[in-house]
């Protein structure tokens, strides 16, 4: 019943930004837009961990704000070709999401709130079966995820431009924030050092901010690259929670966890595109080596 409930949620969300009215976006002088975040580690041949992040949402202008209402899915796996012993259990997360961003001439605040769920019900294993459908992986066993649980959390970060000159080729961005919820909990601040030209050098990856990233900017044709790093202090991480009964050794979670980030965006008129790889410091005893994925957010205004 918790999953129906969430999956006609998350529905619901979705109709409504859908029907969020873009005649206001264009009366505020924004555009309305549609985008889409994934994360994923076939980008480094691999499939394991955090190996996929999916989020789909409609930003649209309110005033000196934008509003976003959108889907999340996250899927985390232990590392399927060393199943002995498992390193970690199979974790999915189903939420549906609403954030306020405020933008202001350096500095940029997102406010999200994300309720859902975690479990069979996140439809992770669905999921995974479909794009191995045309990826081939080894299978998982998906019998050691824990049952449908509530998933609720409040994410907080802003992205402070320490660039006075708006002109300048070289930014320097602090990203800081935390994430609380019964499920994952953490607190995070990372620096990105960033060249470009133009609108492109107000974009930001959602792998150093951890919350609802969408790669607005007025397309002018320009490009940006950048380098970071972050660290976060974990202080709950049920997701690496084995489900009850299971004769495995509980996982124990690292309190500390860095990650160092490089990428490319680019701020077209019929889109906006960013580009990262990162990689984690290992968030778990046992984990057999550092994290790494790759990022693409895609924004198309209508």
């Amino acid at each position: 019943m918790a999953g129906r409930g969430v999956r006609a949620l998350a529905a619901a969300l979705l109709a409504a930004a859908w029907l969020l009215p873009a005649h206001a976006a264009h009366a505020q002088g924004g555009d309305a837009g549609w985008y889409t975040q994934v994360d994923n580690d076939v980008f480094f041949h691999t499939d394991r961990w955090y190996t996929s992040g999916v989020r789909i949402a409609r930003v649209v202008p309110r005033g000196d704000r934008e509003l976003e209402i959108g889907l999340l899915q996250e899927i985390y796996t232990p590392e399927a070709k060393f199943h002995d012993p498992i390193d970690r259990p199979t974790a999915a997360r189903l939420l549906a999401t609403i954030a306020s961003h405020d933008r202001r001439e350096r500095d940029w605040t997102t406010r999200e709130l994300e309720l859902g769920v975690t479990g069979p019900a996140a439809l992770g294993r669905q999921a995974q079966e479909f794009i191995h459908r045309f990826v081939p992986a080894p299978q998982e066993d998906w019998s050691h995820q824990r049952p449908n649980r509530v998933d609720a959390q409040f994410a907080w970060v802003r992205s402070h431009d320490f660039q006075g000159d708006p002109g300048a080729l070289r930014h320097v961005y602090a990203h800081y924030g935390v994430v609380a919820g019964n499920q994952v909990a953490f607190a995070h601040a990372g620096l990105e050092l960033r060249f470009g030209r133009g609108a492109a050098l107000a974009l930001s990856t959602p792998a150093l901010r951890f919350a609802a990233t969408p790669p607005l900017a007025r397309g002018d044709g320009s490009w940006s690259a950048w380098l970071g790093a972050s660290a976060r202090a974990v202080a709950v991480n049920h997701l690496l929670d084995f489900a009850p009964g299971v004769d495995v050794a509980p996982v124990r979670r690292k309190p500390t966890v860095a990650r160092f980030v490089g990428g490319v965006a680019w701020a077209g008129e019929l889109a906006t595109v960013t580009f990262a790889l990162a990689q984690d410091t290992r968030e778990f005893a046992g984990q057999r080596r550092p994290q790494s994925f790759g990022s693409v957010t895609l924004l198309v205004p209508f």
